[in-house]
C-alpha cells in the first residue's frame, strides 16, 4: 500500500486531536477565588424550620449594603476577587447551607435567601481552552481520521482496477472479429451431383 504512511498519519493524528480532553486544557496562571454574594426571592412555606431570619433593617450595614446591591442587580448577585472588598460580618464557605453562607432576609413582607461563597475562578488562558481549543481540535481530528478512510477507500478502488482480469482491463488482440465467411453446409458437398437417368 503505497499510502500506507499517509493513513497511519492521519490516523495518528486524529487520534492525538480527539483525545485532546485527555491532556487540556493546561494551566497557565494559577486558579484566583472570587466572593460571590447572590440574593433571590424565596417563599414563606420555603423556609427551613430551623432557618434563623433576620431584618433587613437589623443587618449590619456593609452587610445591608452588600445585600441591597446583590438584590438590586440585572443577574441577581455580584462578585468580587479582593480579599478586602469583603463583607467582615458574612461568612464565604465554599459550600453555603442555612446559617452558614445562607441568610433568610426579610424586607416587609419579602422574603430573600441571601447567599456568600467563596468560588474558585478559572484563568481565562483555560476558559479560552475549553470553549475554543478543545472543540475545535476535537473537529479538526475528526477530518483527519475521515480522511485516512477516504485515502483507504481510494487506494483499494485503484488496486482493483489495476489488478489482472478486472473489467476494464482488455487483453492486446483480444478483439473479437466477426467471420464474414459462413460455414459450409455440410449438407451440400462438391462433386456430389447425382446423375440423372
Amino acid at each position: 500500500m503505497r499510502r500506507f504512511p499517509l493513513v497511519v498519519g492521519l490516523l495518528v493524528v486524529g487520534g492525538v486531536l480527539m483525545a485532546n480532553p485527555l491532556y487540556l486544557p493546561v494551566a497557565f496562571d494559577d486558579t484566583t477565588t472570587g466572593y460571590s454574594h447572590a440574593v433571590q426571592p424565596i417563599d414563606r412555606g420555603a423556609i427551613a424550620a430551623d432557618a434563623e431570619v433576620v431584618d433587613r433593617a437589623d443587618l449590619e450595614p456593609d452587610a445591608r449594603e452588600a445585600f441591597d446591591r446583590a438584590r438590586d442587580a440585572p443577574e441577581g448577585g455580584f462578585t468580587v476577587e479582593d480579599p478586602d472588598d469583603r463583607v467582615d460580618s458574612l461568612p464565604y464557605p465554599a459550600e453555603p447551607t442555612t446559617g452558614d453562607g445562607i441568610l433568610v432576609v426579610t424586607d416587609g413582607d419579602r422574603h430573600y435567601e441571601f447567599w456568600t461563597r467563596a468560588v474558585d475562578r478559572e484563568p481565562a488562558t483555560t476558559v479560552l481552552q475549553r470553549l475554543v481549543v478543545q472543540p475545535a481540535g476535537f473537529l479538526l481530528g475528526f477530518f483527519a481520521v475521515v480522511a485516512a478512510v477516504a485515502v483507504t477507500i481510494r487506494e483499494r478502488e485503484e488496486r482493483r482496477e489495476r489488478a489482472p482480469g478486472s473489467a476494464n482491463d482488455s487483453a492486446p488482440g483480444d478483439d473479437s472479429i466477426p467471420d464474414d465467411d459462413p460455414a459450409p453446409d455440410d449438407d451440400s458437398t462438391p462433386g456430389d451431383n447425382r446423375g440423372r437417368r
